[in-house]
């Protein structure tokens, strides 16, 4: 009798601690279990990442089931980010679904081989922590365009190292001189290459089909500061650039 009344009371106190929780329904299991990231994205780059407050929360913005951290640093090359060591190590603590790799926006053309053995060295350690590596290309910068940096010799060097690494490029140096050309009055750059608000957004809108492999063309986020048509332009621009 002792050992039946022990467990029925056990029962009871189970019942009790349980109740709670089962009785409040789905809000406050979803309180205990926080609903985790579908996508989780490292950038690791420079400026032209971070910018306008960074790509990475402007890819946040375009898909609120992406989560993003960045790794930047004004000038870097990967080669700096490889030596500096922080972006090796947050690659190294794993959870990441994509990392995102933006070289200096001339060393592609200038200098491919440092460019291709770095993004190799990255890549490594990107698969080895169970993630993809997003080579962002970059656009022709309007200082450096007499030396090669144009948008045909970007464009060749990153779906060349993408090709040799099996990794993903996202084309936004092709999206920035499709509208360059079709809308010259639509300010992508400042006279050093850095992004506008207008080529932060389309250069997260190409990221957002890149990753997600859905057209951002109808997408409800439409950028900060900028115009519903404006928005409308660069999400059907980027959609291009991607094959959509």
């Amino acid at each position: 009798m002792r050992a039946r009344s022990f467990l029925w009371r056990a029962f009871v106190t189970c019942v009790i601690l349980l109740a709670p929780t089962a009785c409040s329904g789905p809000s406050a299991l979803n309180a205990a279990f926080p609903k985790q990231p579908e996508t989780r994205v490292l950038f690791i780059g420079n400026s032209y990442t971070s910018f306008n407050g960074g790509l990475d929360k402007g890819l946040e913005a375009l898909s609120p089931s992406i989560e993003t951290e960045r790794v930047t640093a004004d000038g870097y090359t990967l080669e700096d980010h490889w030596n500096a060591g922080n972006a090796l190590r947050r690659i190294r603590e794993g959870g990441w679904s994509y990392v995102v790799l933006q070289e200096q926006s001339q060393l592609p053309v200038l200098a491919r081989q440092s460019f291709l053995g770095f993004a190799r060295q990255f890549d490594a350690e990107i698969r080895e922590a169970g993630a993809k590596t997003v080579l962002l290309m970059t656009w022709e910068r309007p200082d450096s365009a007499s030396a090669g940096v144009n948008t045909a010799n970007l464009a060749s060097a990153y779906n060349a190292v993408g090709t040799e690494l099996g990794a993903l490029v996202a084309p936004a140096g092709l999206a920035f001189a499709r509208s360059l050309h079709d809308r010259p009055d639509l300010a992508l750059y400042t006279s050093d290459g850095h992004p506008t608000r207008e080529g932060s957004y389309l250069a997260a809108c190409v990221l957002y089909g890149t990753i997600s492999r859905e057209t951002p063309v109808g997408n409800r986020h439409t950028g900060k500061g900028l115009t519903a048509e404006t928005s409308a332009y660069l999400q059907q621009i980027a959609a291009d650039a991607l094959g959509f």
